[in-house]
């Protein structure tokens, strides 16, 4: 590809809301624009909202596509496609092809369009939750909470890039590891039957985890609230269930994520992403006095895994806090598919 000016799209489908930008490469530099948001009920379909989008932006010429989605990518090529839950749209190369025009528009599960942005992630754009420098040479993990619980990671190719690769981890068994974690999954099993590390690291499981609280202490909810309902308790102390629910949370993610660095060897470093954790983090900065996100017990269950706490002790966890990293990802994809 030569250094002329290109002009990417990207776009950010989940089940809610859709995000869409345009993004600029010239001179080996790549710019964002900030997204348009867009509610997925108001649109028939992913090729209408994206000729809209396009129709706003003055139809301009693109010379890449590059779309992601909560899901596991099925089929190849021309014929490859994301079956979201949440969302009836069509999203897939053919609708993408359609609506822009463009021939062989690029088609990604959202965290591995996250994962693709973690290397070109600036300092400011990231916050340290202990150990050391990173190992270049080797894995990188990404795992983040949201509607559920994402999880890629990113493989160095040997010439100083990586190859991001999707996975469907948040779905793996969830570990108890003392008497109260074991009640509290025990009692969430009567709800779920088989409970996995998403039914509980996730804006559902947070309320999972405190309706299970109250029911094991004998004081359930009168209705079921929402995630922020319980970090807004938890972060006003006007609920015991609230703030266990939340330490749970933290203590459950931390030990997720060294679960997965000693399953990746992610000696390059951990990355956590989705929602609730970056969303925590701004609030705790901004409200100092009443933190929500409790970083030293994330990080001792991240390394409480017996002989293998001083494998894990060096390996740095960094909480994103840019804003939609995932067209980032996406727009630095194009790029190096337009270097093919």
């Amino acid at each position: 590809m030569n250094e002329s000016r290109r002009l990417f799209l990207v776009a950010d489908i989940g089940g809610t809301h859709a995000r869409f930008a345009l993004a600029r490469y010239a001179g080996g530099e790549l710019a964002v624009d900030a997204p348009s948001v867009w509610l997925t009920a108001l649109h028939e379909g992913l090729d209408v909202a994206l000729e809209a989008f396009l129709a706003q932006m003055g139809k301009p010429r693109l010379d890449a596509v590059a779309v992601c989605a909560a899901g596991p990518v099925e089929g190849a090529g021309g014929e490859a496609m994301i079956d979201m839950t949440n969302c009836p749209w069509d999203v897939s190369v053919a609708a993408l092809s359609r609506a822009t025009g463009v021939a062989h528009p690029l088609l990604m599960n959202d965290f591995a369009a996250l994962a693709l942005a973690v290397p070109h992630l600036r300092e400011t754009e990231l916050r340290r939750i202990g150990g050391d420098k990173p190992d270049p040479s080797a894995p990188i993990a990404i795992l983040g909470a949201g509607t559920g619980l994402g999880v890629a990671s990113l493989v160095p190719s040997g010439d100083g890039r990586y190859i991001a690769l999707p996975g469907e981890g948040g779905h793996v068994d969830l570990a108890p590891t003392d008497a109260r974690e074991i009640a509290v999954v025990y009692q969430l099993m009567q709800e779920f039957g088989r409970v996995s590390v998403e039914r509980v690291l996730s804006g559902p499981g947070l309320v999972a985890l405190y309706m299970a609280i109250g029911a094991l202490d004998g004081a359930p909810g009168k209705a079921r609230p929402t995630g922020v309902d319980v970090s807004n308790w938890a972060r006003i102390g006007s609920s015991k269930a609230a703030k266990e629910a939340v330490s749970l949370f933290c203590g459950w993610l931390g030990a997720t994520a060294g679960n997965l660095a000693l399953t990746l060897g992610a000696k390059g470093g951990v990355y956590i992403g989705g929602g609730i954790v970056p969303g925590w983090i701004a609030e705790d900065e901004r409200n100092p006095a009443a933190p929500l996100f409790d970083a030293k017990l994330f990080r001792h269950r991240f390394e409480a895994k017996g002989r293998f706490k001083t494998w894990l002790a060096p390996i740095p966890v960094n909480v994103i806090t840019r804003e939609d990293p995932a067209l980032l990802g996406l727009a630095w994809a194009a790029v190096e598919a337009q270097k093919v």
